[in-house]
């Protein structure tokens, strides 16, 4: 990535919004890269899925206050129609029983 652009109507919307980029270099992100890490990576994700589950606090997910939060924000965005933003996607997931499993080592961490 040689470029991180963030548009002035992205401020405009949320002016107190702060962003990290983070660039790393030789990482080997292979399972034969992470061997040493993978039952804590494991383990982790296994917390993180349990974690996760106190955050289903409504019999119906739109009426979660985490989403509630998440979805003003995306209806100031021009998204496509029923686009969920990534934690209601995560908790929708959940909820139903499909838990976040291994992908590969950085997207695990």
């Amino acid at each position: 990535m040689r470029r991180f652009t963030i548009e002035q109507p992205f401020w405009d919307i949320f002016p107190e919004c702060q962003i990290g980029v983070l660039l790393i270099n030789g990482i080997d992100n292979t399972e034969e890269g992470c061997k040493e890490f993978r039952g804590d990576i494991v383990e982790f994700l296994e917390k993180s899925n349990q974690e996760a589950k106190k955050y289903l606090t409504e019999p119906v997910l739109s009426q979660n206050r985490v989403i509630s939060v998440w979805r003003d924000a995306f209806s100031k965005f021009k998204t496509k129609k029923g686009a969920r933003s990534s934690i209601e996607a995560l908790l929708k997931r959940i909820e139903k029983g499909n838990e976040v499993g291994v992908i590969n080592p950085l997207v695990d961490i």
